[in-house]
């Protein structure tokens, strides 16, 4: 077994390059579907039957149980994302942006006497990038450019009562970091907002019978407090936002078909409507304080996964997933929207003796929105959106 300290000197060095790179993988285009490259090829359908220690800590941290081996599992994501703007006004404004993003996620689980089982982890929660150019020719004199990201690190408690029964509870320290470059009222707004939060979590897992899993988390509300400052002519302001991250519900169940054939189902609901609540405040200039998410509504999301031991060395995976938007029609700008998401993926895991690999590759659908000049905060037109994620995941069982 690994040295507590060693243990904690990886976690340490993996969630300080969490915090650097953020995360890619979002329904709604906002949050985080899963947390690793096995259960994120599954649509992060696997509430019930987590497959990697850090899928445990994203959705249900009684799962921590599952493992009776020592197990830590770490992956590398590679995502890849398009927006576009096509305004009707100004009738020549159009821009599209595409860019990459690395970022990791990892888990450790660790079986101890009495039932018990702890586990560390970290991934990203809240992330998303919008960057458009200015255009003077369209009398589009200022580009726009927001940054969010919001790495979630976890301390989890998990107790089996018996072969059936399990639950766990954990902590979940937040960092939250916001970059803004926009112009309103004719005033450049430029700044850079970062600060901790914390959050809390539980969850239940019971098999009523052999081959069938039911999984429950429940995430708390929680709060990140943000500050930072801007420029204001010869001075500077400060600037505030107290973010309400939203509470979240998952279940899920999976059912095995036969010895090789396991399926899986989960639903969330995340109560996003709490960052509508959440105010960017400037000192000064109080009066342009704006939200979070202008008109910010819940999400829903439905995912559903299938598994299949082609042999003892190949696993194949497949699923998919769909979430409403939560971005409302009159908070939808060039700094921030999202659409209904649909996305598909597909992968397989080596399993050897102690270890095993895990590779995932997946597809976000366009989600198009388009804003009425009644309704736009800044252009009417064609807001879209899609994506690709490509993760590779390595578990070690000791």
């Amino acid at each position: 077994m690994p040295s507590p300290r060693n243990v904690l000197t990886l976690c340490l060095l993996l969630l300080a390059a969490g915090l650097v790179l953020g995360q890619p993988c979002a329904a709604s285009q906002l949050l985080a579907v899963a947390a690793s490259a096995a259960d994120t090829a599954l649509s992060g359908a696997t509430v019930a039957q987590p497959k990697t220690p850090t899928a445990a800590l994203f959705a249900n941290p009684a799962a921590l149980a599952l493992f009776d081996e020592t197990t830590a599992d770490g992956t590398a994501a590679i995502a890849s994302a398009r927006t576009e703007v096509d305004a009707s006004l100004p009738p020549t404004y159009a821009d599209d942006n595409s860019f990459l993003v690395v970022a990791p996620g990892f888990g450790l689980a660790v079986p101890t006497k009495g039932g018990w089982y702890w586990g560390l982890g970290g991934y990203g929660a809240v992330g998303n990038k919008f960057d458009f150019e200015a255009d003077p020719a369209a009398g589009v004199n200022h580009g726009f450019f927001s940054e969010a990201g919001v790495f979630t690190a976890v301390g989890a408690l998990a107790y089996r009562f018996n072969d059936r029964l399990s639950m766990g509870a954990a902590v979940t320290p937040l960092f939250g970091l916001l970059r803004m470059r926009f112009a309103l009222q004719g005033l450049p707004f430029r700044y850079t907002l970062t600060g901790p939060g914390i959050q809390g979590m539980f969850g239940v897992r019971w098999e009523p019978r052999a081959g069938l899993a039911l999984g429950l988390g429940a995430r708390t509300p929680g709060r990140v407090w943000m500050e930072g400052s801007m420029p204001l002519g010869p001075t500077r302001q400060d600037v505030d936002l107290e973010l309400e991250m939203p509470a979240q519900v998952f279940a899920g169940i999976t059912k095995r078909l036969g010895e090789r054939t396991a399926v899986s189902v989960a639903a969330r609901w995340s109560d996003t409507s709490s960052f509508g609540n959440s105010l960017i405040e400037f000192e000064r200039t109080s009066q342009v304080s704006l939200p979070f998410v202008p008109g910010a509504s819940d999400e829903w999301l439905v995912s559903v996964g299938v598994e299949y031991a082609w042999s003892d060395l190949l696993t194949l995976r497949a699923g998919g997933s769909h979430a409403n938007g939560i971005v409302g029609t009159k908070g939808v700008s060039p700094l921030l929207f999202d659409g209904d998401d649909y996305r598909v993926g597909g992968g397989f895991g080596l399993n050897f003796d102690a270890w095993s690999v895990d590779f995932m590759a997946g597809h976000a659908f366009e989600a198009t929105r388009r804003v009425a000049a009644r309704e736009a905060v800044v252009f009417p037109g064609r807001y879209s959106i899609d994506g690709q994620v490509v993760m590779l995941g390595v578990t070690w069982r000791r």
